[in-house]
């Protein structure tokens, strides 16, 4: 049985957060993904990107509201840090057309 180990980066004041999986590797962003959230999160999501280290890494958007460069850069990272492109799952549309805009689109799997 695969051991699950969760960390959900979020406090009473925020506005959007990760919750990060180890097993399979996988992280559920929601809110307001932006330069301040990404300044919470990038420490716990750089080390959990070294403890996934080759794994395969899904990215679960689907209760993202809104995403600006510092979310954009959490979601580089990943690509940046994996040998195969994360999947991203669950995109809201302006997501989807804010990657292809940004011309990053093409370093992820989007499925529906």
């Amino acid at each position: 049985m695969a051991h699950t180990h969760e960390v959900t980066v979020d406090d009473e004041n925020c506005h959007g957060g990760v919750q990060l999986q180890e097993d399979p590797p996988r992280w559920a962003m929601w809110g307001e993904i932006d330069a301040a959230v990404r300044g919470r999160v990038a420490d716990r999501v750089a080390e959990h990107l070294r403890e996934t280290g080759d794994e395969h890494l899904t990215v679960d958007l689907g209760e993202v509201t809104f995403l600006d460069s510092g979310g954009l850069r959490l979601l580089y990272a990943a690509a940046d840090a994996k040998p195969t492109p994360p999947v991203l799952v669950r995109v809201p549309g302006k997501i989807r057309d804010l990657l292809r805009i940004s011309g990053v689109d093409s370093m992820f799997v989007l499925q529906d």
